[in-house]
């Protein structure tokens, strides 16, 4: 009874963190797209919405994929270093949320002001190529801190028993997508390539909807 009752609790918490890992990625795409230079001030209330929204689906999503492929997969099988990265992915994402809130008061007085950032020919005369400022503020990003412990999981999930392969080459996927997304981010990034950024945005978002998929199709597998 009591282990009818865990398969049931398991069930009910994979259903739930697949929606919230599908609704994430689509609301990922259009944070995105809300988020631009002379949007209308009503879209400005949805990125500061979405600024927290986003990462609070995101905390949902990988307690599921830790639920699947930590707990019900075995933890022996899995490994201590996925453990890690869980942990690290987890606080990340929880930094990205505590940001979030915090930081909503003020953008809501200041709805509709954008400051347009400088040209990136006039950020190079005035510091160079400032790599190190760069590379500071790439590590002090949350995405960089969530995308690091999905790199450990995927990597160390992904050379496991067959049971966990698939796993490890869906969170691989999203991790290496993500990576491409922020370093050619024009404010924390390394390189400004916009094209590139917004590609494997999308990319990014999409494989959020794949895990919600993957993570609401096997709710009922053991």
């Amino acid at each position: 009874m009591s282990e009818r009752r865990d398969h049931r609790a398991f069930s009910t918490l994979l259903g739930w963190s697949g929606w919230a890992a599908a609704s994430a990625g689509v609301l990922f795409l259009v944070w995105g797209y809300v988020d631009r230079e002379g949007a209308p001030w009503y879209l400005d209330l949805g990125v500061l919405v979405l600024g927290i929204v986003v990462p609070v689906l995101f905390l949902v999503s990988l307690v599921g994929t830790y639920t699947r492929v930590y707990v019900v997969k075995d933890r022996t099988q899995a490994g201590w270093l996925s453990y890690v990265g869980f942990l690290i992915s987890l606080a990340g994402t929880a930094w990205w949320l505590t940001a979030g809130i915090t930081n909503a008061p003020n953008l809501y007085r200041h709805l509709g002001e954008k400051t347009s950032s400088a040209p990136p020919g006039a950020q190079e005369e005035e510091c160079g190529l400032c790599l190190l400022a760069k590379l500071s503020l790439l590590v002090n990003s949350p995405l960089t801190w969530l995308l690091f412990g999905l790199s450990i999981v995927g990597l160390t999930t992904a050379v496991r028993g067959e049971a966990l392969r698939s796993w490890g080459l869906l969170l691989l996927t999203m991790a290496l997508s993500g990576w491409v997304y922020q370093i050619t981010d024009d404010m924390n990034g390394i390189v400004d390539i916009r094209s590139i950024h917004v590609g494997f945005g999308i990319l990014f978002g999409l494989s959020w909807v794949g895990l919600g998929y993957a993570l609401w199709w096997s709710k009922n597998k053991g």
